[in-house]
C-alpha cells in the first residue's frame, strides 16, 4: 500500500466513510507507517487521540461484547475473531512504540475502562495521581498507568462521569471530551459526554474549570454551581447557573468498587459520608477487595463489610465523625 493512498483510507476512516474492508485494509497495513509521521501533520490532537481511542475502545469492546473462544468460532464468526486478533495487535503496535503517531512522549501503559453492558452499577476508578472518577454505566475513561514525566494529566472520557481532581498546580488536568476538553488544576466537577448525543455538558460543584474547543479556543469558565452546555451542530454555548447537587444525584445509587485498596474506599467514604477514616495499621492500606455499596446502606453497614473483607476492625466515633481502621 502506498503513503497516498492510505493517507485517504485514514481520512474516510476519521469521517466515518470507510467501509468495513477499507478499515480492516487500514489496520493491517498500520505499522507499515511508523516512519512516515508527515502523514499526520494535518491531524489535530483531538484526531489522533480519537483514532487511538477508536481502535482500542474496539478491542475492549469486541472483547466484552463477543466472548468468543478460537475454539468455538464458526465459520460466520471467523471473519470477526479475525478482525479482533488484528485490532490487538495494533494496539501492541502502538503501545510498545510509545504512540509513536501521536505524541513524543515516552512510553506509557494505558488504561481503558470500557463499555460494560452487564454492570448496572455506577464504578470509582482511582487515577494514578490519587484523583478520584465515579464512571455512570455504560461511560468509557481512558487514561495512564502513571502521569510521572508526563507534562500533563490527561484522559478521555465518553459518557457520563463526576470527577473529584486532586490539585497539582504544577501539572494541570485535562479531560478529552470529542471536541472539548475540560482543565482543571485541582477540583470537583461532572461532565456529561455521550458520543451518540448532540451536547456536551459540564457542571462543576467545587473549585473552577475552563472548558476550551478542538482550537484551544476558551469557550466558557465555570465555578460552583455553574454549568457550560455546548450542541456539537450548532458549536452554540450556553453557560448558566444551576444546582450542581441535582445534576450529580446519580453518583448517589449503587456504586462498584472493583478491586480497589482499602484506602481507595476510606476516600470515598470520606467523601459520601463526611467523616475522616484514619487507617492505624499500614497492612491493611494496600489490601484489595470487591464490593458494591448499595444506595441508602448505612455507613456502619459498610464499615461492617469492608472490616471483614480484609480482616479488620474499625471503631466510629460518631460525635467527632471519625472512624478508625485496624488490623483484628
Amino acid at each position: 500500500m502506498d503513503k497516498k493512498y492510505f493517507s485517504e483510507l485514514l481520512n474516510k476512516y476519521l469521517k466515518h466513510e470507510a467501509s468495513e474492508e477499507e478499515c480492516d485494509l487500514l489496520i493491517k497495513h498500520y505499522n507499515l507507517f511508523e516512519s512516515e509521521p508527515d502523514i499526520f501533520d494535518n491531524m489535530s490532537q483531538n484526531q489522533k487521540a480519537d483514532i487511538r481511542n477508536e481502535i482500542e475502545n474496539k478491542i475492549w469492546d469486541e472483547i466484552l461484547d463477543d466472548e468468543i473462544s478460537p475454539k468455538n468460532v464458526s465459520s460466520s464468526n471467523h471473519r470477526m475473531w479475525i478482525n479482533f486478533i488484528s485490532f490487538a495487535a495494533v494496539l501492541l503496535i502502538i503501545l510498545s512504540t510509545g504512540f509513536y503517531f501521536f505524541r513524543n512522549e515516552p512510553v506509557k501503559q494505558t488504561n481503558v475502562i470500557s463499555r460494560q453492558i452487564d454492570i448496572k452499577e455506577n464504578r470509582l476508578i482511582q487515577l494514578p495521581d490519587g484523583s478520584n472518577v465515579i464512571l455512570r454505566p455504560g461511560a468509557k475513561l481512558n487514561y495512564p498507568s502513571s502521569f510521572d514525566g508526563l507534562a500533563l494529566r490527561e484522559v478521555y472520557l465518553d459518557g457520563q462521569a463526576y470527577f473529584d481532581i486532586k490539585h497539582n498546580s504544577l501539572k494541570q488536568f485535562i479531560i478529552h471530551t470529542g471536541k472539548l476538553k475540560t482543565i482543571v488544576l485541582g477540583t470537583a466537577f461532572e461532565i456529561n459526554a455521550w458520543s451518540d448525543d448532540s451536547s456536551i455538558q459540564v457542571t462543576v460543584s467545587r473549585g473552577k474549570v475552563r472548558v476550551e474547543d478542538q482550537n484551544n479556543r476558551t469557550i466558557g469558565i465555570i465555578t460552583p454551581n455553574q454549568q457550560i452546555t455546548y450542541d456539537k451542530t450548532s458549536k452554540n454555548v450556553v453557560q448558566k447557573v444551576v444546582n450542581a447537587p441535582e445534576y450529580m444525584e446519580w453518583k448517589e445509587q449503587d456504586l462498584l468498587l472493583s478491586d480497589v485498596t482499602v484506602a481507595e474506599a476510606a476516600m470515598l467514604l470520606e467523601s459520601r459520608y463526611k467523616v475522616e477514616i484514619i487507617i492505624s495499621d499500614d497492612s491493611i492500606r494496600s489490601k484489595r477487595f470487591t464490593t458494591i455499596v448499595r444506595k441508602g446502606e448505612t455507613l456502619d453497614q459498610i464499615l461492617k463489610s469492608m472490616s471483614e473483607f480484609n480482616d479488620a476492625v474499625y471503631q466510629y466515633d460518631v460525635g467527632k465523625a471519625v472512624i478508625t481502621l485496624d488490623s483484628k
